[in-house]
């Protein structure tokens, strides 16, 4: 079967995580990739490794966003090696950037300029904070412009005002998202029009849809979010707590009338199901904080896997608390082909797919063992093929710009 994206040329021009893992999406679906890094490589190239202090093996963070992908590594910082990066870019079908504007007009690489040069290219770009506005030079991680910047960090601000510890990349990964998706719109616009197309987004962009049923209310009452405790939940049913075993079980009933007869019939309260202090969710609310305390005591009575098989039987909503070693084992994570392998010479490792599938592929994918993606290499690993075979450099040409320290080769 024909990957969807079978001929489409990706040219992508950036670094760490965000706008990577967009072209990592493309590459999955079929795209030709080809990363554009410096000589010294990404960025991103061994950070989780010696954030971890294993700075050997498989690099499993950078080859998440960048498997599947040609390296060339080219030297911006030089003029000549900026003209080979915007003639790869005039070759292309979609490129992707994350270069700040004023670094793009600098290197002569500005969305204006791709677009001279290729009127019917998808440019799709993705900075910290967007391509309007005071801060739009500004650089910007996901920690500042996604989590810090959206409002999202001070939403769940602990008791002590610690700032919550975010997972590695989670913002930057949300913002490739909308990235894959910009570019896919953009795509088909072209396909109806034949016109080249600009897709911009950033990661404070990406968080404000992300962070959207809480920035909407405060638009309309200028009231900030605060986290809550328990004791102060507006529904029981859709809180967490600790079992027995030690294990927590996440509910999630949003109906609260339905949630609580549930919950009290897993938790065989006849009595308590219709005592004056919790009969209607108006009472409930009332009582929180004596509420809170009996169903947390009364799960430390419980099993986890005991009381969720019968919050589900039931037809209720909840969850354990996995761990991440749990999930990569879990059957229904392994039904729907979440992780892909990908073959290394160090030996195979699997990444996570795409968070989408489509029709036969995604069936296909779900129900037999794909090929395995083919690792990234070093930094420039590709280059000498790349500009060959797409730019068509001869052999004393190529050797020219490698003598010049235009591009580099991986040795």
């Amino acid at each position: 079967m024909q990957s969807p994206l079978e001929g489409v040329r990706v040219v992508e021009i950036a670094n760490w995580a965000a706008a990577p893992s967009a072209g990592a999406l493309l590459a999955e679906f079929g795209a030709e990739v080809i990363k554009v890094e410096p000589p010294t490589g990404d960025g991103m190239r061994g950070l989780m490794q010696q954030a971890a202090g294993n700075d050997e093996g498989i690099d499993h963070a950078f080859q998440f966003s960048n498997r599947a992908k040609a390296s060339v590594a080219i030297d911006l910082s030089s003029s000549v090696g900026a003209g080979v990066a915007m003639d790869l870019a005039a070759s292309a079908d979609v490129v992707l950037l994350n270069l700040l504007p004023e670094r793009r007009e600098r290197m002569g690489l500005s969305i204006a300029s791709i677009h001279e040069r290729n009127p019917t290219a998808v440019v799709g770009v993705l900075t910290g904070f967007g391509e309007a506005g005071p801060d739009r030079n500004r650089p910007g991680f996901d920690l500042t412009a996604f989590f810090a910047r959206s409002g999202l960090s001070a939403s769940i601000l602990g008791a002590d005002d610690a700032v919550p510890r975010w997972r590695p990349a989670q913002g930057d990964h949300v913002a490739g998202l909308a990235l894959f998706g910009g570019v896919m719109a953009g795509l088909y616009q072209r396909e109806r029009t034949g016109e080249g197309q600009t897709i911009a987004t950033s990661l404070l962009q990406a968080a404000a849809w992300t962070n959207a049923f809480d920035l909407t209310r405060a638009a309309a009452d200028g009231r900030p979010t605060t986290a809550k405790p328990r004791t102060r939940s507006v529904n029981v049913t859709s809180e967490v707590f600790r079992c027995g075993d030690g294990r927590m079980i996440q509910l999630s009933m949003a109906e609260p009338v339905r949630g609580w007869d549930v919950l009290c019939e897993v938790l065989g309260w006849t009595e308590l199901h219709d005592d004056p202090r919790f009969v209607d969710v108006v009472q409930r609310f009332k009582n929180m904080d004596e509420l809170v305390g009996l169903v947390a005591a009364e799960f430390l009575h419980h099993d986890s896997g005991a009381v969720l098989a019968a919050i589900v039987e039931r037809g209720g909503a909840a969850a354990l608390v996995a761990h991440t070693n749990e999930v990569v084992v879990d059957p229904q994570v392994e039904a729907l082909g979440l992780l892909r392998p990908v073959s290394h010479h160090s030996g195979d490792f699997q990444v996570v797919a795409a968070p989408f599938s489509l029709d036969a592929a995604g069936a296909e994918r779900a129900t037999k063992e794909p090929n395995p993606t083919a690792a990234f290499g070093s930094a420039g690993a590709e280059t000498v093929d790349v500009l060959t075979r797409v730019l068509g450099l001869a052999d004393a040409e190529l050797q020219d710009l490698l003598d010049a320290g235009a591009v580099h080769d991986g040795r």
